[in-house]
């Protein structure tokens, strides 16, 4: 079904402004005529953009269209907290899973060294809703690289529009996690014909601090920037309760197998970090540094990679806009490799919706056109300002550092994948 939309909502880029562009993001809903441009490199991997054309990008409302959504997936990772491995393993059990008419396979993975109550409960733990699939690792590995390799092998192995939920064992979910989930699906991802290329995933949590401030976790009230609408988009990606569509993934790890790696990374930085400033580690090359962003100094972690590559390509998750800010899943903050001694009255802590009865008397999801947009610093802003500004840090990119080369490869959006 096609239904129509404000001319002011079509992204728009003037010929003039793409003619000082070398970089084609999907974002921007363009037609490219591919004119080869060889720089610095040895061979031409940017495309310019040539040619603008005005695309009705919002033209499809998902609520009218086939139900092709091949999986719903929930992974769990752990290590050594049996009591809160257990508890969210019976909450996630107990869940509402009306309304799917699929099995929901259930993916428990173990870093090396797990505690050996941790692995009985895992081994021993009946879910009835799917296949139970066990994924202990022989050696520890560390938490980036859990999300990293599960999620991963997950998405390397599962169909283009696969959802893949995952939780850390230090998680809380409402029971009715899974029925927003069928919403949001419904509303924003019934087929890879409706879900917007921009939309990696969906969170359970909503945005409580500005993370990217220095010192971090200023706190944000969602409501009073975006008002009532029950969502909102986020270039922010979330690690707690968080639902990411498999193709955007695995285009995810194409980028993230080669940022962690020299001389993009220096993991041997992470080793002595007591008494250590953060400003002070050497990670990566300054040059890679996104403007004003927390994460370039964020150590052991997967996030900060995937804060790169969806500011470079201007993508957004969505995440929820509940009364209160309540969640449909939350972290208990217990202390672990990103988080110190817990604390009470953590900022980041959301109360847990328990059911949505509490949603009562509110508006429907809004269209996704009308969804508010947010940058890195939770201020409002549009799909056509991020693009520009990752092409714009891109760019920045390509003329600072000499040795990128591949790293530009796989950053940037092969325009390939459009015209072909």
């Amino acid at each position: 079904m096609r239904v129509k939309v404000p001319r002011a909502t079509y992204l728009l880029i003037s010929m003039r402004a793409m003619r000082s562009l070398s970089i084609c993001l999907p974002s921007l809903y363009v037609l490219c005529i591919m004119v080869m441009e060889k720089q610095h490199f040895e061979t031409p991997v940017f495309e310019r953009l040539a040619v603008i054309s005005e695309v009705d990008v919002y033209s499809v409302d998902c609520r009218n269209t086939d139900l092709r959504v091949e999986e719903i997936q929930v992974h769990v990772i752990g290590w050594k907290r049996p009591r809160p491995t257990k508890s969210l393993l019976e909450q996630l059990e107990k869940s509402d899973y009306a309304g799917w008419n699929t099995l929901v396979p259930l993916y428990i993975h173990l870093d090396g060294g797990a505690d050996e109550e941790v692995i009985t409960i895992s081994e021993e733990f009946h879910w009835t809703h799917g296949e139970k699939q066990l994924d202990i690792r022989p050696k520890n590995v560390g938490l980036r690289e859990m999300w990293l390799s599960s999620l991963g092998s997950a998405a390397k192995s599962a169909g283009e529009n696969t959802l893949m939920i995952i939780f850390e064992d230090d998680m809380s979910t409402s029971s009715d996690y899974f029925q927003w989930i069928l919403s949001v699906v419904d509303a924003y991802g019934r087929n890879k014909g409706c879900r917007d290329s921009n939309l990696v995933g969906f969170s359970l949590s909503p945005i409580r601090v500005d993370e990217m401030t220095k010192p971090p976790f200023k706190r944000w009230d969602a409501r009073q920037t975006i008002g009532k609408d029950l969502a909102y988009l986020s270039i922010v990606p979330s690690s707690w309760g968080a639902a990411y569509w498999s193709d955007r993934w695995n285009e995810f790890m194409e980028f993230v197998n080669v940022r962690v790696e020299p001389p993009y990374y220096d993991m041997n930085a992470e080793e002595n970090l007591a008494g250590m400033q953060y400003d002070d580690l050497k990670l990566t090359p300054k040059e890679l540094y996104l403007p004003d962003a927390r994460s370039n100094v964020w150590p052991k972690s997967w996030k900060r990679f995937m804060v790169d590559w969806m500011y470079v390509r201007g993508l957004v998750m969505l995440y929820p806009n509940l009364p209160e800010e309540m969640a449909l899943a939350t972290t208990m903050a217990l202390a672990g490799e990103h988080v110190g001694a817990s604390t009470k009255n953590n900022p980041r802590v959301s109360e847990l919706i328990v059911s949505f009865d509490r949603l009562t008397g509110t508006v429907l999801l809004p269209e996704y056109r009308d969804l508010v947009v947010l940058d890195l610093h939770n201020n409002p802003t549009t799909f056509e300002e991020l693009a520009l500004s990752g092409t714009k840090f891109l760019k920045h990119v390509q003329a600072s550092c000499l040795y990128c080369n591949d790293l530009l490869r796989v950053w940037a959006f092969d325009v390939n994948a459009i015209v072909n």
